[in-house]
C-alpha cells in the first residue's frame, strides 16, 4: 500500500528521489518539479506531483502518488495517459509499494521507482533493487572488465583527480552506472575504497604506481574475447594495433607476418560493416582482429593498445619469448 504521510512535502520527496537515483545509478541525477501536460485530465494533476529528470540521456517524467487509492490497474492507465501526451519515459513514483503491487506493475511493464527499495525502468533495461548496490564479492577469476579498465586508466594516466563515475565513464566509454559497479568491484577486491563527497562518489586506491599494480597482478584478466581472421583494406580504419604485433612494436619481440588490431567487442559489427571487413580463414586473412571486453582506444593515446592490457593478455603465454616480452613491458612504464 502507498503511505501518504511519507510524502510530507514536494521538495522532500524530490530530494529523496534525487538522492536515491544518484546512489543507485552512480551518477548525478537532478530531479526538478514539473507540471502536468495541459491536455491531461484534471484529476491526474490533483492525484500526482510531477517531476522531471534525465537518466542515461533520456527525458524521464515521474508521477509521484499523493494518496493510496490507485490500484496497479489505475496506475497503468494513468501512466499510459501521460505517456501518450509527451515524448518521455513516464515513471510511477511512491515512497512505498507492496511487493504484490510491485509484481503486478512489473508484469504489465509499468516503470516505477520506490526510493530506497526498487527502480524498474524496462525502457532503459533497469531493474535495480536496494541489495544490488551492496559491494559485490570479487570474481574468482579476477576483476571485471570495467574494473580493470578503471585500474589501468589510473595507473597509466596517474589520474588523481576527477575520480567520480561520470567523468571516468566519459574517458573509458562506459555508462556511469557501469563505472559505479566497477568501483564496487575494486573495493570488494581490497584495492580501493569509495567515499561520498556531497552527492558525488569518489574512489581512492589504497596504493599507487608499481605497488598498486603488484597488489592487482593476480586479479588481471586478458581483455581478448575472440580472435577473427579478416579480409579487407584496413588502411583507413581508425584501429589500435594489438596482439603480438603491438607487443613486438613495444619490445624486442620479432614482428609476426600479419598485423593485428584490437576493437571493443560491442563495436565490431559496426566497424566491420563500415570498413567492408569479411571474416575468412587464417591462411586467406589480410589482418587479425581481436575483440576486447573493454574499448582499447579509451586507454591508449598511441597507435598501439596500452601496455598493461597487453601484459594481462600475454603474461601467461605458452611461448616463453612472448611471456618474457610481456614482462619487459612493465619496465618501460612510468610508474
Amino acid at each position: 500500500m502507498l503511505e501518504r504521510d511519507r510524502i510530507s512535502t514536494e521538495g522532500a520527496f524530490a530530494e529523496t528521489l534525487e538522492r536515491y537515483l544518484g546512489d543507485t545509478l552512480h551518477d548525478q541525477v537532478r530531479v526538478q518539479e514539473s507540471t502536468a501536460p495541459q491536455n491531461l485530465p484534471s484529476f491526474l494533476d490533483r492525484a500526482y506531483h510531477f517531476y522531471e529528470a534525465r537518466i542515461a540521456g533520456r527525458r524521464c517524467v515521474f508521477l509521484a502518488a499523493l494518496d493510496s487509492a490507485a490500484t496497479p490497474s489505475d496506475i497503468t492507465k494513468h501512466v499510459g495517459l501521460v505517456r501518450n501526451s509527451i515524448d518521455a519515459i513516464v515513471i510511477f513514483a511512491a515512497p512505498s509499494l507492496s511487493a504484490h503491487n510491485r509484481a503486478r506493475l512489473i508484469g504489465q511493464r509499468v516503470p516505477f521507482v520506490v526510493p530506497g527499495n526498487q527502480l524498474y525502468i524496462p525502457d532503459l533495461a533497469m531493474d535495480l533493487r536496494e541489495h544490488f548496490r551492496a559491494p559485490r564479492q570479487r570474481h574468482d577469476d579476477g576483476l571485471s572488465p570495467a574494473a580493470q579498465a578503471v585500474l589501468f586508466d589510473h595507473l597509466l594516466r596517474h589520474a588523481d583527480k576527477a575520480m567520480i563515475p561520470s567523468l571516468i565513464a566519459a574517458r573509458l566509454r562506459y555508462s556511469a552506472m557501469s563505472i559505479g559497479r566497477a568501483f564496487d568491484d575494486l573495493a570488494a577486491s581490497g584495492l580501493a575504497r569509495t567515499e561520498k563527497h556531497g552527492k558525488e562518489r569518489h574512489i581512492r586506491f589504497k596504493a599507487e604506481g608499481r605497488q598498486l599494480f603488484e597488489a592487482a597482478r593476480d586479479l588481471l584478466r586478458s581483455p581478448v574475447r575472440a580472435v577473427k581472421f579478416v579480409r579487407g583494406d584496413h588502411s583507413q580504419a581508425p584501429l589500435k594495433q594489438g596482439g603480438e604485433w603491438a607487443l613486438a612494436a613495444l619490445t624486442d619481440l620479432s614482428r609476426p607476418s600479419i598485423i593485428t588490431y584490437a576493437v571493443a567487442a560491442g563495436n565490431w559489427k559496426a566497424i566491420a560493416q563500415a570498413s567492408g571487413f569479411v571474416e575468412t580463414s587464417r591462411d586467406q586473412a589480410d589482418l587479425v582482429i581481436e575483440t576486447w571486453s573493454y574499448d582499447p582506444a579509451a586507454l591508449s593515446d598511441t597507435d598501439t593498445v596500452d601496455p598493461l592490457s597487453l601484459y594481462a593478455q600475454f603474461r601467461d603465454h605458452r611461448d616463453e619469448r612472448v611471456s618474457m616480452a610481456a614482462e619487459h613491458l612493465l619496465e618501460n612504464i612510468a610508474w
